[in-house]
């Protein structure tokens, strides 16, 4: 059992709704990011949205970026998209398709792949950009888990597994990871966001599921609870890189995000800002001198802030509660190492 959690401030909870569609403008902008002539990126759902912008500015920067895809066609378009928008780099981009966080099985060969690309180059950055807002409830994986949290949650975490042996090497003096998280975790479960009997809702009639924006909730409190609690169960090896794990909140945005919601799909493009504002929050992550090992965990809102996530979730980072999820996780995704 986890510790009871606090309650949390509904004027707090009011007010970082509100800011995720009215945040500060972004002041760490491409100007300001290091040249990363060898280093390494990898960056998941970077086919479109934010991710391509990510990768076209990592790129930009002479990085080496390794676009993760589930659909190798679109993800090889977009590379192309890329190299016509930034014609000179001495980066380079490489794609990887079939990594489709709906089917763990394909985790492990994607993995492959990575490791086939990196040979004996360090990795430098981890972006788990990829994610699904689905407007409804009924979405299961092909495992039989509720397709946002087996795509938000277990499909990251599982890939991370395979990584770490590759990014936990004192081979480079950059080393990030950004979980992509979002003001969403604000509707999650009210014990630290988590239903925690059965967080997955397998073999849980879908007509008894909560609402969609709960469970979508649950995964987003989950990505910061696995952005602290990766730092703490890799400790040692964290401190002897120089690793900083951190959660990032791109923005309330106008992506493919919300392909899927029709009307509220049709509508945003003239309300919201576009995914390049996105990318300027996940970079802010990936890249900012701001971010040390002293803040694992860090909530990073748009475009490029520090808040507190909500209390019970800051409990958690405390508590030991972050730790207990991941290992949950790490249960569950144990049979596709």
């Amino acid at each position: 059992m986890t510790e009871p959690a606090p309650s949390f401030s509904k004027i707090n909870w009011l007010y970082e709704m509100y800011y995720g569609f009215r945040p500060n403008q972004p002041k760490f902008l491409p100007k300001d990011y290091p040249d990363l002539t060898g280093k390494t990126a990898i960056v998941t759902g970077s086919n479109t949205g934010i991710g391509a912008f990510v990768v076209e500015l990592l790129y930009e920067k002479n990085c080496n970026v390794i676009s993760v895809v589930r659909n190798e066609k679109k993800g090889l378009a977009a590379k192309e998209k890329a190299l016509k928008k930034v014609p000179k780099s001495d980066g380079s981009i490489m794609v990887v398709g079939g990594c489709d966080f709906l089917d763990l099985n394909n985790v492990k060969p994607a993995a492959q792949k990575i490791k086939d690309i990196l040979q004996s180059r360090p990795l430098n950055i981890i972006i788990h950009n990829a994610g699904l807002m689905s407007p409804v409830n009924i979405g299961t994986s092909a495992q039989g888990y509720e397709a946002m949290f087996s795509t938000n949650v277990m499909g990251p975490q599982l890939l991370q597994h395979f990584l770490d042996p590759l990014f936990l090497k004192k081979d480079d003096p950059l080393k990030r990871i950004v979980w992509v998280s979002s003001c969403g975790h604000l509707l999650g479960f009210k014990e630290y966001g988590i239903n925690w009997e059965n967080p997955t809702f397998k073999d849980v009639p879908i007509s008894e599921r909560p609402r969609n924006m709960t469970l979508y909730g649950q995964t987003k409190a989950a990505n910061l609870l696995q952005s602290h609690a990766w730092a703490i169960k890799n400790k040692k090896a964290v401190d002897e890189v120089g690793a900083v794990s951190v959660a990032v909140f791109p923005g309330n945005l106008s992506t493919d995000l919300t392909r899927d919601w029709k009307l509220l799909g049709w509508v945003l493009p003239y309300i919201l800002a576009g995914g390049l504002y996105g990318a300027y929050s996940e970079l802010y992550g990936a890249l900012s001198p701001d971010l040390t090992v002293k803040d694992q965990g860090a909530y990073v809102v748009p475009y490029g802030e520090v808040h507190k996530p909500r209390e019970d979730i800051q409990a958690a980072f405390v508590n030991g509660s972050d730790v207990k999820l991941y290992n949950i996780v790490e249960d569950l995704i144990s049979k596709y190492f």
